[in-house]
């Protein structure tokens, strides 16, 4: 089976600056594939320029998914060349001082995961339908993280982004702590990737 998530992540794409870009990743992991000697292998990076830059790598990025039975990983917050050119500089001058040379080559994909650009920030608010007691639970929690971004003084956004074994909602920040104080089992991520596409079998969603 497959989840494709494109057109509903395209929507989100916004290039303002210069040099701004996405982060994709393909990994694969145990739970596809139980024979893998570890419970995840990252196989390629992706630096999404444009709208145009995704919709001619999809197939690509499709076809590696299909054929290792592998995810396609997408951070929903944009990130530029150049805060992450001086992001690397500083981690390449830190590996440098510590002796550990070997590790540079991996500075800039490790930095365009850890550092985004983006003014609109956006969160994952990650709904695990085990994690609730009945599926209808997901409409509080999506009135709740409405109303918590207003209170913030943010125009709501409540969108759903389909994953293996329930939602992401992509939204702007909230008061965390309101959140948890009613939902303390439903995680909230800062800048995790969401689900671009991914191959799996049913047995790979328990």
């Amino acid at each position: 089976m497959k989840l494709n998530n494109l057109e509903l992540i395209i929507p989100f794409l916004n290039f303002r600056n210069p040099g701004d870009y996405y982060f994709l990743q393909i990994l694969k992991r145990r739970k596809e594939n139980p024979d893998l000697g570890k419970d995840m292998v990252h196989l390629r990076d992706y630096y999404i320029f444009s709208v145009d830059d995704l919709t001619r790598r999809i197939h690509e990025i499709e076809d590696l998914c299909n054929r290792e039975k592998a995810r396609a990983y997408f951070r929903m917050n944009v990130r530029n060349s150049k805060k992450t050119s001086l992001e690397t500089l500083r981690r390449l001058a830190d590996l440098i001082a510590s002796g550990n040379y070997d590790a540079g080559w991996r500075a800039w994909a490790s930095c365009s995961g850890e550092f985004h650009s983006d003014p609109d920030k956006k969160w994952i608010v990650d709904v695990d339908w085990k994690d609730l007691d009945r599926k209808s639970d997901l409409s509080q929690i999506l009135t709740l993280v409405e109303n918590l971004q207003s209170e913030a003084g943010r125009i709501p956004m409540v969108e759903l982004i389909p994953t293996l074994n329930g939602t992401h909602i992509i939204c702007r920040p909230f008061n965390l702590k309101k959140f948890r104080d009613v939902f303390p089992n439903v995680d909230v991520h800062k800048d995790n990737p969401t689900i671009l596409y991914a191959s799996y079998s049913n047995e790979s969603k328990i």
